[in-house]
C-alpha cells in the first residue's frame, strides 16, 4: 500500500512537470526590463537618473529591447522603442492606448483639465474643439502676416543687441501668440504678457518635479489637509492662480483693446465676444487657452534656441542653408510666405532641428491604457503606462540607416528612406513622431512649425551664428544641456550673431514697414 502511494505521488509529479514544460509557452509572456527591489520598484534607478530620463531610457531599450517594463511603487510602466510597436498601439489601438497619466500636483493644480495630461473625456473633447478652431492648418494661414512682421523684429534685435538671443526668442515665440489669438501687442521682454507667463510656466513645469512636489511619488500625502506641508501649500497656491488666468487674461486683452482699437481682434476675443456660442465651460476655457499659450511659446523657443546650436555644431549646414535661401530670395528683400514651398532646406533644418532635441532631451508625456489589451503575447493591464522612447524611435536604423543625430539631407535626397517630393511640400511636420501620436498627437504642430519657418529663414537670410570665442581669443563649441522637464528647453550657452554684410540697410526698411 504504501509503494503505490509513493508511485501515485512520483507519477503525479511527473505529469505536473511535463504539463508544465509543454503548456509553458501558451500563457502571457513576460516583458523584459530591468530588476527592482520590494515595494520600490525601480526607484533607485529613476532617482540616480536626476529627473534625465533619457539616457535611462536609451541604455534600457539597448539592453531588453523595444519593449520594456519597469516599476514604481508596484505601479507597472511601459517603454517602447520601436516605432512599429507606437503606431500599433497609440495610432491603430488609439481608442485604448489615448489615456494620461499625469503627476498628482499638476492634476490637483489644474482641476485635471489641462488638455494635454486630462483623461480623455467630454472636457477633453469641448477643449480640444475649442484649441483645433484656434490653430487648424486652415486657420493658420490668416497669422502668416503676424508671423512675419515679428521675424522681421526679432532679427533686427538679434543684429543689434545679439548677446540678448535667448530673450530675442522668447519674445517672439510670446509675440507671435499674443497678436494671433489675443490681439495683444508685445514688444520687450518684460512685457507683463511675458512676465506673468513665464512665472505661471515655470511654477507648472516644478509639478512635475517629485523633490519639489513629493506628494507625486508619495500619493498617501493627498490625504493630508493642504495646509500640513509646505509642498501642498504650495501646489495650492498653483491651483489659485491656474483659477484666475482666464479673468486676468479677458482684463489685458479689453485693455489693450482700449488703448489700440484698430490691433486686428485675435480668436480669443472672439471668444469672449460670443461666447454663448461655445459649448464649454469656463473652467475648460481657461485650460485651453492656457495650454495654447504654453505649448506654443516653449515649443518655438526652445527649437530657436536648438537651432542656434545646431549652426554652430553643424556650420556647413548654414552655409548650404544661406546658399539656397540667397539663390530664391537675393540679398535686397527678407524671406517672405510665397518664397517658402521653393525653400526645402529650410524645412528640413526645422525638422531635423525638432528631431535632434527629440532625441537627446526630449521623453514626451506617456499614455495610459484605458482597458486591459494582448500584444503579440504580452498582457498589459488598464491603468498601465506607456512612454514612447524618441531617442530610440528616432534612430532607428530602418528610417535613419546613416545613424546621424543631425543630418537635414536625410529629407532632401532620394538616397534616404525618409525622402518624399515634391519638395514644394515635403518635408514637413505632419504626423512627426515628436509632435505626439495618434488621439494625443500635438493638434498645433503645424502653427509652430510655420513660426518656426519663417523665423529661420529670415535669421539665416540677415545673420551668420558662429561659435563663442574662449579666452584665448579662440572659437569653441559650448556644451547643451537641457531642462528635465517635457518641451525641455535648453540650459543657457553663449554663441556669436554677426549681420551678414549687405543686408541691413533692407532689414531695416523692413522693419520700419513691420512697425508701421
Amino acid at each position: 500500500m504504501s509503494y503505490s502511494w509513493v508511485a501515485w505521488v512520483g507519477i503525479s509529479i511527473f505529469v505536473w512537470v511535463l504539463g508544465a514544460q509543454l503548456f509553458r509557452g501558451t500563457g502571457p509572456k513576460k516583458v523584459p526590463g530591468p530588476r527592482g527591489y520590494p515595494l520600490i520598484g525601480n526607484l533607485l534607478d529613476l532617482a540616480s537618473s536626476k529627473g534625465n530620463l533619457v539616457p535611462l531610457f536609451a541604455t534600457w531599450a539597448k539592453q531588453y529591447g523595444g519593449i520594456l517594463e519597469f516599476s514604481l511603487f508596484g505601479e507597472k510602466q511601459i517603454v517602447l522603442s520601436d516605432e512599429a510597436v507606437v503606431q500599433e498601439l497609440f495610432v491603430k489601438r488609439g481608442s485604448k492606448y489615448s489615456g494620461r497619466s499625469a503627476p498628482y500636483a499638476l492634476k490637483y493644480a489644474t482641476r485635471d483639465l489641462l488638455i494635454a495630461l486630462m483623461p480623455k473625456n467630454d472636457a477633453w473633447r469641448r477643449e480640444r474643439k475649442l484649441t483645433h478652431s484656434a490653430i487648424s492648418i486652415s486657420t493658420n494661414t490668416k497669422y502668416q502676416a503676424a508671423m512675419h512682421s515679428e521675424a522681421v523684429r526679432c532679427v533686427h534685435e538679434l543684429v543689434h543687441s545679439p548677446a540678448s538671443f535667448a530673450l530675442h526668442f522668447r519674445t517672439y515665440s510670446y509675440s507671435v501668440i499674443a497678436r494671433c489669438f489675443f490681439g495683444l501687442h508685445v514688444a520687450s521682454p518684460t512685457d507683463d504678457f511675458i512676465v506673468s507667463n513665464e512665472e505661471y510656466l515655470t511654477q507648472a513645469m516644478q509639478a512635475f518635479d517629485p523633490s519639489v512636489f513629493p506628494i507625486n511619488i508619495f500619493s498617501p500625502l493627498s490625504y493630508l489637509p493642504v495646509w500640513t506641508l509646505p509642498s501642498l501649500r504650495k501646489m495650492a497656491r498653483l491651483r489659485t492662480l491656474t483659477d484666475s488666468y482666464l479673468a486676468n487674461l479677458k482684463h489685458d486683452v479689453e485693455k489693450e483693446r482700449r488703448m489700440s482699437p484698430s490691433q486686428p481682434p485675435g480668436v480669443f476675443n472672439e471668444f469672449i465676444a460670443n461666447r454663448s456660442d461655445y459649448d464649454i465651460s469656463d473652467a475648460e476655457a481657461n485650460s485651453a487657452f492656457r495650454a495654447l499659450i504654453g505649448g506654443a511659446t516653449r515649443s518655438t523657443h526652445n527649437a530657436l534656441l536648438t537651432f542656434m546650436y545646431l549652426m554652430m555644431a553643424y556650420p556647413e549646414w548654414l552655409t548650404k542653408l544661406q546658399a539656397q535661401i540667397d539663390s530664391v530670395v537675393g540679398k535686397d528683400r527678407l524671406p517672405t510666405w510665397e518664397d517658402v514651398p521653393n525653400l526645402p532646406m529650410v524645412r528640413a533644418v526645422v525638422k531635423e532641428g525638432v528631431r535632434y532635441r527629440s532625441i537627446v532631451a526630449e521623453l514626451g508625456i506617456p499614455h495610459a491604457l484605458e482597458e486591459d489589451d494582448l500584444y503579440e503575447g504580452y498582457v498589459f493591464k488598464k491603468g498601465t503606462a506607456f512612454h514612447a522612447n524618441h531617442g530610440a524611435i528616432l534612430m532607428d536604423p530602418t528610417l535613419y540607416p546613416d545613424q546621424a543625430v543631425f543630418n537635414p539631407a536625410r529629407w532632401l535626397e532620394d538616397s534616404y528612406p525618409t525622402y518624399k517630393v515634391p519638395l514644394t511640400v515635403y518635408p514637413n511636420c505632419q504626423n512627426f513622431a515628436p509632435f505626439g501620436y495618434g488621439r494625443r498627437a500635438c493638434p498645433g504642430y503645424d502653427f509652430a512649425e510655420r513660426s518656426l519657418v519663417i523665423m529661420v529663414a529670415c535669421m539665416a537670410w540677415a545673420c551668420d551664428i558662429k561659435r563663442p570665442l574662449g579666452e584665448n581669443g579662440k572659437e569653441f563649441l559650448p556644451e547643451i544641456t537641457y531642462e528635465a522637464v517635457p518641451n525641455p528647453r535648453p540650459e543657457r550657452f553663449e554663441c556669436r550673431i554677426v549681420g551678414r554684410e549687405g543686408r541691413m540697410e533692407s532689414l531695416q526698411k523692413e522693419m520700419e514697414k513691420a512697425s508701421t
